[in-house]
């Protein structure tokens, strides 16, 4: 059996910070995109949700629309962990998925994805409707 050495360097902080503000979780209970934009909702916080990382989004969701990916940015977490922060606030309707940029008009002319609804769209409702089973 070897033992570790003295010199052992400490764990990158960059490799235990998620793992921390996520609790451990890998896995959110949402699945979005990048582009996925949210907003201020009308829930209210849990004790839990108030402070750190989730503060800072919500703060931030509360100036004005945001992605994904720019809170991910913003906060200096990946995209799987902020996902499933984001998750939290959403299960508690702290943060909406935005609907205002997934207005689906279908029009006459040629469109390189046809007369599919957007993404963001379709990521709303799903979203929704498993926040309205669970």
């Amino acid at each position: 059996m070897t033992r570790p050495s003295r010199h052992t360097p400490p764990p990158d902080p960059a490799f235990v910070r998620p793992y921390l503000v996520t609790r451990g979780r890998a896995r959110a209970r949402h699945w979005m995109s990048p582009e996925t934009e949210l907003e201020a909702g009308n829930g209210r916080a849990g004790a839990g949700l108030r402070e750190g990382e989730y503060e800072q989004i919500v703060l931030l969701c509360r100036q004005r629309r945001r992605s994904l990916a720019e809170l991910a940015g913003t906060i200096r977490l990946p995209l799987s962990a902020t996902r499933v922060l984001i998750s939290d606030l959403v299960d508690a309707r702290v943060l909406v998925v935005s609907l205002a940029t997934a207005a689906y008009t279908p029009t006459d002319s040629p469109s390189p994805v046809g007369d599919r609804p957007p993404r963001q769209l379709l990521e709303a409702l799903r979203v929704g409707l498993v926040r309205h089973a669970g």
